[in-house]
């Protein structure tokens, strides 16, 4: 899985499209990418909230489906996470 565009048809209400990098700021360090995001706050904490979308690499599916897992890995300070799966068109 690898982070990718968000298409305008993805931005909810009351979310702001955002460049995040890595601890650099480089938008050109090809170490830690910049990726877009969608910040907005939280409906069930409050808090704000940066969102990534991201989609499945060729393989990824056939992982999964194989009894894969999924391994969300942060960096820094992280209290509160989801990982939502969306339909097409959700």
């Amino acid at each position: 899985m690898r982070p990718s565009p968000i298409p305008d048809a993805e931005v909810w209400p009351g979310a702001r499209r955002m460049v995040a990098t890595g601890p650099s700021g480089d938008l050109t360090d090809t170490d830690i990418a910049p990726v877009e995001v969608l910040v907005d706050t939280g409906e069930h904490t409050g808090l704000p909230r940066v969102c990534v979308r991201l989609r499945l690499e060729d393989g990824d599916l056939e992982k999964l489906a194989a009894g894969g897992t999924v391994w969300l890995a942060v960096y820094g300070p992280l209290p509160v996470f989801s990982v939502d799966v969306k339909g097409p068109g959700e």
